[in-house]
């Protein structure tokens, strides 16, 4: 009976031993794979929550950078939209608007009523080739979106028999409010030129929203500017609106809404969409005149006259747009620019407390190692021990 109760009592010394063991193994393992030193607080409170201030502050800088990158793709879409369009628009080779223009407007070329009229069919190809840029998207939404980034933002007709042109602008607020469309015609004035007019419908409401979507802004914290001020976050959402109109956010949410109107429908119309509209509907309606057939139809034809006129009044306004284009392009550089001296920085954090963490709370490979392989020693001997235990006491209690 004394045997065994002996027997017992060294069985339990012998599982703690091994259980001991084996867990100094297993931390020693995790040591290896983490590259971390302490496991918790009792291993070393000041070093485990220096560790954690740490780890907090690193994981800061990585959703930092993930966003930044994401911010940054973005910036570029707009880019190379602002810069697909102005090219579209004007530039100083190629084939364009202003070329095209300059094209009909030459005697030699503005005679035949099938020649203005492969001109206007070009010119509307330009203008689609404008509004596909503006719907643009990066991964699954679109840039020129502003704040809804799920809804195509822009849609463009023409209807060449009755010169007909309708733009609309498809938006969504934040929440579960249903989307918006706001509506833009090309429509003659009494001078014999063409301008964009918003059709509010008599809707009250409808100036109000709309200045409202163009007032939107997506001011992000990616380690530029403090979030305590957000004017010095950068702004990382551009309305196609604010784009065409050459309206900034900033400006539009402190504008009267007399003073918006008449800027809105102004910068609407001289836009790069704008300019190209009343290119096509001048194109058609001369094309019309010169059509025997259409000759008695004076509301959808135009003379001569009023075609030059017109089209060189257009070629005026061209490089004017063209030059407020250029400035967008270069503010979105530089927006760029500072996110990427943004990236720099944040990069040289993360390195930095990459070699203050392994300083501080890293372990030792080499000793780690050598510390695994002595507890798996230590293990392996144990478990040979066992063997010899188990028999012994067996063997005993039978007897």
């Amino acid at each position: 009976m004394a045997m065994r109760v002996t027997d017992s009592t060294l069985h339990r010394k012998y599982t703690t031993s091994v259980n001991q063991v084996h867990s100094q193994l297993n931390k020693s393992m995790n040591k290896i794979s983490s590259g971390k030193a302490y496991e918790s607080a009792a291993d070393n409170p000041l070093a485990y929550y220096a560790g954690k201030r740490m780890d907090n502050q690193y994981q800061d800088v990585i959703s930092k950078q993930t966003l930044l990158k994401d911010i940054q793709n973005r910036l570029y879409q707009q880019e190379l939209g602002v810069r697909s369009i102005q090219s579209t628009l004007n530039s100083k080779a190629g084939d364009n608007v202003n070329s095209k223009i300059n094209y009909i407007l030459n005697t030699t070329n503005n005679e035949i009523s099938t020649t203005v009229t492969t001109v206007r069919d070009d010119l509307i190809q330009k203008q689609q080739s404008m509004i596909n840029d503006l719907n643009a998207q990066y991964e699954n939404f679109f840039v020129y979106g502003g704040n809804d980034l799920s809804t195509t933002p822009f849609e463009l007709t023409y209807k060449a028999d009755s010169d007909e042109m309708i733009m609309k602008y498809h938006h969504k607020f934040s929440g579960d409010s249903p989307e918006m469309t706001f509506e833009f015609k090309m429509e003659s004035n009494k001078d014999g030129t063409y301008s964009f007019k918003f059709q509010d419908n008599g809707d009250p409401d409808s100036w109000k929203n709309l200045q409202k979507a163009m007032s939107e802004q997506g001011r992000v914290d990616v380690g530029y500017g403090s979030i305590h001020n957000t004017n010095t976050l950068i702004d990382t959402y551009t309305g196609g609106l604010n784009f065409l109109t050459n309206m900034t956010s900033d400006v539009v949410k402190n504008m009267s809404e007399a003073d918006f109107k008449k800027q809105f429908e102004e910068g609407l119309t001289n836009s790069a969409v704008g300019l190209t509209g009343q290119a096509i509907i001048t194109t058609n309606q001369y094309a019309n005149y010169l059509d025997a057939d259409r000759q008695t139809t004076p509301d959808v034809a135009i003379d001569k006259q009023t075609f030059t006129e017109n089209l060189g009044n257009i070629i005026d306004q061209i490089q004017t747009t063209s030059d407020k284009l250029g400035s967008i392009y270069s503010d979105l550089g530089n927006k760029y620019n500072q996110l990427e001296n943004t990236a720099d920085r944040l990069a040289t954090e993360k390195l930095t407390l990459e070699t203050q963490y392994r300083d501080k709370l890293g372990a030792d490979p080499y000793e780690s190692i050598i510390e695994m392989f002595s507890y798996q020693r230590s293990y392996n001997a144990a478990l040979q021990v066992s063997s010899r235990i188990l028999g012994t006491s067996l063997f005993d209690f039978m007897s």
